[in-house]
């Protein structure tokens, strides 16, 4: 099945303008060509609707500038991350033994309480962001880190029943 000729013209026609906006916003070509062509991609497989919008062109830019967007907030997040890693490495060094113990409570809790904390703890996302990443509201993200570190707390304390986990924030 061949695709209608209106569709191939507008594939010829906004990939290139595509890759030319994204890589502007980006600065990186290859990146750009994968967000351009995903863009292309939604746009094809919503064609019937996109097709009879005002502006066809225009929904596609929207998208790929979302996802462009979504792109620089990933590296700002991953350059947020490193330098946090990077400064926490040079002001102390974890205690192994309790570095053992809270991967352990991590790996006591359900994937999803995990990235929670995870996003959160490590990554420095906020409620909202997390909540736009796992779709959901910011305030159903904080109870799901109140229930995590709850559990995390509680099997600390098992593990070592003398200490108080209070710091489990």
């Amino acid at each position: 099945m061949s695709a209608p000729a209106e569709l191939v013209a507008f594939v010829h026609r906004e990939r290139p303008r595509l890759v030319r906006a994204v890589e502007l916003l980006l600065d990186d070509r290859a990146v750009a060509e994968e967000i351009a062509q995903e863009a292309l991609v939604r746009a094809c497989s919503h064609w019937e609707r996109v097709s009879t919008l005002a502006s066809p062109g225009g929904w596609a830019h929207r998208v790929a500038i979302n996802l462009a967007s979504s792109q620089l907030r990933r590296r700002r997040l991953e350059r947020r991350a490193r330098s946090r890693v990077a400064r926490d490495d040079v002001h102390h060094e974890p205690d192994t033994a309790t570095s053992l113990l809270v991967r352990e409570a991590l790996a006591a809790l359900s994937a999803r309480q995990r990235r929670v904390l995870v996003l959160r703890h490590v990554l420095g996302w906020s409620a909202a962001e997390i909540g736009d990443h796992e779709g959901a509201s910011a305030e159903a993200i904080r109870q799901q880190l109140h229930r995590a570190r709850d559990a995390m707390r509680r099997h600390l304390e098992m593990a070592d029943p003398q200490e108080e986990h209070t710091d489990v924030r």
